[in-house]
């Protein structure tokens, strides 16, 4: 074990742009808790949104099994928007399982994943985690066991503010119409309203064509700009199969102190590079292969060697 201090890693690559051209074409899905348990037996929230209009599902529910995933996805997303033609989660279990894999395969949706411990893969659900959470924190009862009866107000709200990616609503990007809201009731019936379902139709079937522009030339300038401020921070440089690597571990055992952990765990050697950001590593030749992101891996230079150090920035490193 050697010692150096204050340890961050700065190999770092390009952001990759997945760039979404329909509603409900691809979904991520996040589960979140435990929490509380409700007096409806709920642990957990799990959520589902749409990459395209940012329309966001929420489901309160009892246990993270992948069955109880499946179900919900299946018959509250699946039979009310479609189905898409990609899934995006983490490494959970539940999202990994057999059971999963097979809805995934029955329905035809490939599924797709984050590399451990780079929640910037999935972002967007993440981030609305935070947000839904900072909401529940505020409105929960004292004993914090009604929570998920506030996540259908917070819904509304959500799906009738203006997301700043697209610069409409989600309900407007979903159905081409707002929500009605309660101080939308005081208005009474749009002046503009079409006289009959067949104007409706065909008004809305033009701005549907009018919103789905909008939302992927604006959709589009947000991941440019997203992409330009990442690249700028990041060093674009990958690494070749058979060169060895450190890995950035960040999981802390229980009953230790997380300073004095290692912070970074190898040498590895890259096996596969599957594309520029996700590689294929092992440790020695009976290791356990793991895909991981490049932005948990430095080059290793060797044994005592000064450059390692300036790499890692200093902080605690296993050596094996």
């Amino acid at each position: 074990m050697y010692k150096l201090c204050g340890c961050k890693g700065t190999s770092n690559s390009s952001l990759k742009l997945y760039n979404v051209g329909a509603p409900w074409e691809r979904i991520a899905i996040d589960v979140a808790g435990p929490f509380p348990e409700t007096e409806s037996g709920n642990k957990y929230f799990m959520v589902v949104m749409d990459y395209f209009t940012k329309w966001p599902e929420v489901f309160a529910i009892p246990n993270q099994e992948a069955s109880t995933v499946a179900d919900k996805l299946f018959h509250e997303v699946f039979c009310r928007f479609g189905v898409p033609l990609e899934i995006h989660s983490d490494q959970g279990k539940n999202f990994e399982s057999q059971i999963f894999q097979e809805t995934c395969r029955v329905m035809g949706t490939q599924k797709t994943r984050t590399t451990s411990y780079h929640p910037q893969s999935d972002g967007m659900v993440e981030r609305f985690n935070q947000t839904l959470e900072r909401y529940l924190a505020k409105v929960v009862e004292k004993r914090q066991r009604d929570w998920d009866r506030h996540i259908q107000p917070f819904l509304l709200s959500y799906r009738s503010a203006v997301h700043e990616s697209t610069s409409v609503t989600p309900a407007f990007a979903n159905f081409g119409r707002e929500l009605r809201l309660p101080a939308d009731l005081i208005t009474g019936i749009p002046p503009d309203a079409p006289r009959s379902i067949t104007d409706y139709a065909n008004d809305l079937r033009n701005k549907m064509n009018d919103i789905y522009e909008h939302v992927r030339q604006t959709g589009q300038q947000t991941s440019e700009k997203m992409k330009t401020r990442y690249n700028r921070k990041m060093n674009n440089k990958g690494f070749d199969e058979g060169s060895l690597v450190w890995l950035h571990n960040p999981a802390r055992s229980k009953g230790k102190s997380p300073k004095l952990q290692a912070k970074w765990d190898g040498p590895y050697r890259i096996v596969t590079r599957i594309n520029d950001v996700t590689y294929r590593i092992q440790k020695g030749v009976r290791g356990t292969p793991k895909i991981v992101h490049v932005y948990q891996l430095a080059r290793y230079y060797g044994a005592n060697n000064a450059r390692d150090e300036h790499v890692l920035g200093g902080g605690s490193v296993t050596r094996h």
